[in-house]
């Protein structure tokens, strides 16, 4: 949804509740071959003549010019307005919001070379701008294909954000980003500007849905944002328009126009994919500095990166709140921004400490270029732990259990190694909630499992209690075999407490040693072993015939069904002759139906010390 402006200076905007001016303004910056010219103006000097790229000279010729407010034409300020002017569309309409990129070489119909139209992606959030006593009739055209409220609400909203920053806009909504653009910038509205309603200053143009081809059918060819010189090709051609253009066969034009026309045409109408790059959303806590003169000494940037964390974290100091992770980005002279990130094992707001970290995540041996501007940006951070410290000092606590100083320095060997190695490489494990033994244990990069905590915290938080005790499938299993073993008719020899059923607390009820993948083992027995048989009296381990004292179980564990094919396991805790103690398993569900007959089904999965 492009949302170009039609002013690019605050000087030269017009009111939201529209006047004329008793002076017209117009903008001008150097050619140079051709001197001062104009690079932008207001409606009241359009309306007199004057057009972009006239020279100033010609236009202050004309008679009502005479009075005429002619200023300088700051290209800088105009892209950090467009800029903030996407943000704000972004934070109220779509979170996919793009300022347009440009190519190398201007487009035809565009005198300046700069960023004039705001691309939004607009689906899954039309029908919150519906009106509430519109609903049940957006409900039928809805069912019917036809519904277009959401889409007039969002142009509204965009068109209140647009009045109260005094701009007026030209607003397009399309199948496509090509199409969408075309639309906005070259279409001809079905009233002319002056003969506009002055309470609504926007143009608005609505191609329907799958009606992309026919809404471009009599623009001009240049509205494929297309090179001057291909469209005075085609002018000399007598192709006029897009729809004489798509009505000629594509393999002709790339021979003799080049394949970029046909990408363009192949984009416009849905063909090709366009990537939109949707803007980085603010910082709460950030900070900016443009350099006054354009550098890439390491110390002098050091410096003022120091000086920005220390104004972005300043506002977190009162909120007892520490940094979890931080952005810089930094703007040069002749290369696209370098953005780069450090994230932290533990908050903290030790501005050395920070400055050390995003210096160590700086590619300064890759700049290339001189950095013209440095922005530091807070995008994660958590509640500061609170530490009571010794009246004796911090070696007194060292010796102690809570060791608050250890811990300050495990969190910066963390970071450090994190900004060195890069976050995936310093890991660490955690119980997980997975049935299976042997994903018991998961692995997480350690500078980010801060955020992932405080997600889970949220959502339990969010679903409340429940009348039943939340409890993990291995935990249910584990107390389903502490029932099985504790079971008066069962008939096992029990001895040395290791026989007795276990408590969780148990270090007897799981092996020390966990194999990392199960071992085929092969029963030996007379009788049928497995549900509706007996236990086998001996196992062919590695080779060896391995007769069986004793055994405990069997303890059902088995995967939930939302997490993939069923995989349903009977494990027994055995005791050979020779006192060796292994932890073995039956398999019941483990896809057995895919698998050829004879597979083994008893499997060897690890080893009590």
């Amino acid at each position: 949804m492009p949302v170009p402006p039609s002013k690019q200076q605050r000087d030269a905007r017009e009111p939201a509740e529209p006047v004329e001016l008793e002076r017209p303004v117009i903008l001008w910056h150097t050619d140079p071959r051709r001197g001062r010219v104009v690079a932008a103006l207001c409606p009241l000097a359009s309306r007199a003549g004057v057009r972009p790229g006239m020279s100033i000279a010609q236009a202050t010729d004309l008679a009502t010019m005479a009075r005429a407010f002619i200023e300088p034409y700051d290209r800088d300020a105009d892209c950090r307005a467009l800029q903030s002017l996407a943000l704000e569309l972004q934070t109220h309409l779509s979170p996919q919001t793009a300022v347009e990129t440009l190519q190398r070489y201007k487009w035809a119909g565009r005198f300046r070379h700069d960023p004039e139209s705001i691309l939004s992606e607009i689906q899954g959030v039309t029908h919150l701008f519906e009106d509430s006593h519109e609903s049940t009739q957006a409900d039928h055209r809805r069912a019917a294909g036809t519904d277009r409220t959401g889409e007039l609400g969002l142009l509204a909203a965009a068109a209140k954000i647009l009045n109260r920053h005094q701009l007026r806009g030209r607003l397009a909504i399309a199948d496509t980003i090509g199409a969408a653009w075309a639309l906005a910038n070259h279409a001809v509205s079905e009233t002319g500007p002056s003969h506009r309603p002055r309470k609504n200053p926007h143009q608005f143009f609505l191609a329907p849905p799958g009606g992309t081809e026919a809404a471009l059918e009599t623009l001009p060819c240049a509205a494929l944002r297309l090179p001057p010189l291909t469209v005075a090709t085609l002018d000399r051609l007598g192709i006029t328009t897009i729809g004489n253009l798509m009505r000629l066969p594509r393999e002709g034009i790339a021979t003799r126009l080049g394949s970029d026309l046909c990408a363009r045409i192949a984009e416009a109408i849905g063909e090709i994919e366009e990537p939109l790059i949707a803007i980085t959303p603010q910082c709460e806590h950030a900070a900016t500095l443009e350099l006054e003169y354009p550098t890439d000494a390491i110390d002098l940037l050091a410096d003022r990166l120091s000086r920005l964390i220390g104004q972005a974290t300043e506002g977190l100091h009162q909120l007892h709140r520490g940094v979890l992770r931080m952005t810089c980005r930094l703007e040069l002279q002749e290369h696209p921004p370098m953005v780069f990130q450090a994230g932290l094992f533990a908050p903290t707001l030790d501005q050395s400490h920070l400055t050390t970290l995003m210096l160590g995540a700086m590619p300064s041996d890759r700049l290339g270029s001189l950095v013209t501007r440095i922005s530091v940006g807070v995008t994660q951070h958590a509640a500061l732990s609170s530490h009571q410290p010794s009246i004796f000092g911090p070696d007194f606590a060292a010796t102690s259990r809570d060791d608050w100083t250890g811990q300050t320095e495990a969190a910066r060997l963390i970071d450090a190694l994190a900004g060195r190695l890069g976050e995936d490489s310093v890991r660490g494990v955690r119980v997980s909630d997975d049935p299976l033994p042997e994903n018991a244990i998961v692995e997480f990069p350690m500078t980010a499992h801060r955020m992932n905590r405080e997600i889970r915290k949220a959502e339990r938080a969010a679903r409340g209690p429940t009348p039943r005790q939340r409890t993990t499938a291995r935990q249910r299993a584990a107390k389903a075999a502490e029932q099985v073993d504790a079971s008066p008719h069962s008939t096992r020899q029990r001895r040395g407490g290791f026989g007795d059923a276990p408590q969780r607390t148990d270090l007897g009820r799981r092996p020390i040693e966990l194999l990392a993948e199960p071992l085929p083992i092969t029963p030996i027995a007379d009788l049928p072993s497995g549900p509706g048989g007996g236990f086998p009296d001996r196992f062919r381990i590695q080779g060896r015939v391995r007769c069986v004292e004793q055994h405990w179980g069997p303890e059902r564990i088995e995967t939930r069904w939302w997490s993939g094919p069923l995989i349903r396991r009977d494990y027994f805790r055995i005791e050979l002759e020779d006192g060796t103690r292994l932890w073995i398993y039956y398999r019941l569900g483990d896809d057995t139906a895919t698998e050829p007959e004879g597979e083994k089904c008893w499997f060897l999965h690890g080893r009590f010390a």
